[in-house]
């Protein structure tokens, strides 16, 4: 048959090891069509229901939470997915996250050509799956510090969005003023196991030496400094968007009509009344709710009419609503791959996602986020074109946290499948040159601690060669690669209001990375969620 629901047992490989980890799994697409309650899968639009009250264009992490609280408000929910459910047992065991970027749960795209970085075409995952990026990401679940949200709009501050990181978790540490304890997310601090890799413990003692306190909570009071890190992972499986917020759903109606691609949105009088596939239009009795993310979010607006009327006309484009900021501003994260040493002896593999323990450098001032961040991978991560290393090692990593280079998502045509022009415009702006300066020369500190000795062998990389300022520039464009974070691209304020209402549209909301006036200085997988969590209740609201 061609539906499936949560609740069964049979078909998916991966769920079924989830279910070992959760208490819960999925039928394959083999297994037999239900009734309709929880969530559905459906492989065609024939299968669709008479009406819908709401239609979410991707079931990312956004898509995903959206579902889970307007599905259990009684709305009628659709949500409309290129890809499939996630398969692959590597998907589940968090160690297995490398190998899932540039296989069949991707997106696969590329940056055009960087300057910045001497040319080079960057790759630019994005999760191509029910569950979207947090399927395939490093798993990092933070929210980082209120300052980078206190320059958001009023209203998405961190004080308006900290209730919704609550509630959408399950901290493994308990729940307080900071933390939820009840949430459908499972969010595991690996302060609370054993079994992390002793390379990170002297990682960890190493930043203490060089004078960084130790913070028991990343998601606490304290935000900044040294700590073990936390991860999207319940037991030793990781929980994504899919498993937390689809997985957990009982008595609603939600449809998910997996691998199918949206190639636009219809909109009729001012009003976007549903979304375009092959061969039909799929119609909202409500509202239309667009989670693709930062990239296709807001290509799927341009390709529909809505963004700078001067570049949709150069491509034959008809303007419905002339919104020059759709697709400005991308923000992304950009980390070094890597300051990387070899070591004395094996170095053990982490149990989780290799990075069991981090530094976020805390910034002149309390009120402002930090900017560098500082990972210990108990693994080799280097980039192709700074080198290679042989035998056991492991790498520091510098990443670039308030990075102050803008750039942009454009159409390469009017082809509604034709992927977009992704340029996150990396090492424009000077400043994150000389900044991603100041965060090697910080991890090569930590790095040369003494309570690293009995691991250090040497410095492969930069190595020695760092002393003379001249090469340092030089190593930072090749060792610089994404974090995999871009945000802005339909920000609030310029692309959508308050509410997250795209402007000139009537029934249209954004709601995912793509709002996001600024980067968190953190992982923003959390970020999205809450987000997304608030959005539900203005939705709700009307």
């Amino acid at each position: 048959m061609d539906s499936m629901a949560y609740g069964g047992r049979s078909g998916l490989g991966r769920r079924e090891a989830l279910a070992v980890g959760s208490g819960l799994a999925l039928s394959g697409f083999s297994g037999p069509a239900v009734a309709a309650t929880g969530v559905r899968f459906l492989r065609s639009a024939e299968q669709l229901r008479a009406a819908y009250d709401i239609v979410i264009v991707g079931a990312g992490s956004a898509g995903c939470v959206l579902a889970h609280r307007l599905g259990r408000a009684g709305r009628r929910v659709l949500v409309i997915e290129a890809g499939g459910p996630a398969t692959l047992p590597a998907v589940a065991d968090p160690p297995q996250w490398p190998t899932l970027s540039g296989g069949p749960l991707d997106w696969r795209y590329a940056t055009v050509p960087q300057p910045g970085l001497g040319g080079r075409v960057v790759p630019y995952p994005r999760g191509k799956v029910v569950g979207g990026s947090s399927i395939i990401n490093a798993l990092a679940y933070q929210a980082g510090h209120p300052a980078a949200y206190d320059r958001w709009p009023e209203g998405w501050r961190h004080a308006d969005l900290l209730p919704f990181f609550r509630r959408a978790e399950t901290f493994s540490g308990g729940g307080d003023a900071w933390r939820g304890g009840d949430g459908p997310l499972h969010v595991l601090s690996l302060a609370d196991v054993e079994d992390r890799t002793p390379v990170a413990a002297s990682f960890l003692a190493a930043a203490r030496e060089r004078g960084f306190a130790m913070t028991a909570d990343l998601g606490g009071a304290v935000t900044t400094g040294a700590a073990w890190n936390q991860l999207s992972v319940r037991g030793h499986v990781r929980d994504d968007a899919a498993t937390a917020f689809l997985g957990r759903l009982e008595g609603a109606d939600v449809d998910v009509l997996v691998e199918t691609q949206v190639l636009g949105l219809a909109i009729e009088s001012g009003r976007c009344v549903g979304v375009r596939i092959a061969g039909r239009v799929l119609r909202s009795e409500g509202e239309v709710l667009l989670c693709a993310g930062a990239v296709d979010s807001p290509r799927l607006l341009m390709v529909s009419g809505i963004g700078p009327a001067d570049a949709l006309r150069a491509l034959g484009i008809g303007t419905a609503v002339d919104l020059p900021e759709v697709g400005q501003h991308l923000q992304d994260h950009l980390l070094l791959a890597g300051v990387a040493y070899r070591a004395r002896r094996a170095v053990a593999r982490s149990h989780y996602n290799h990075a069991d323990a981090l530094l976020y450098v805390p910034a002149a001032r309390d009120d402002e986020p930090p900017e560098h961040l500082v990972m210990c991978l108990s693994l080799p991560f280097v980039q192709p074109a700074v080198g290679a290393i042989e035998g056991p090692a492991y790498t520091l990593v510098p990443c670039l946290m308030q990075p102050r280079s803008r750039g942009s998502v454009r159409l390469a045509s009017a082809d509604p499948r034709a992927p977009a022009l992704i340029d996150p415009g990396y090492l424009t702006e000077p400043g994150d040159l000389a900044s991603l300066v100041e965060a090697v020369s910080l991890a090569r500190e930590i790095g040369a601690a003494a309570a690293l000795d009995d691991w250090r062998l040497e410095e492969a990389f930069p190595g020695p060669g760092w002393a003379d300022p001249a090469t340092r520039p030089e190593f930072i464009r090749r060792a610089a690669r994404s974090f995999h974070h871009p945000v802005g691209t339909c920000r609030l304020g310029a692309v959508v209001d308050a509410a997250l209402r795209v402007r000139g549209v009537a029934g249209l909301r954004v709601v995912d990375a793509s709002v996001l006036p600024g980067l968190p200085s953190a992982m923003i997988n959390a970020a999205v969620t809450a987000v997304a969590e608030r959005a539900s209740g203005l939705v709700l609201a009307g």
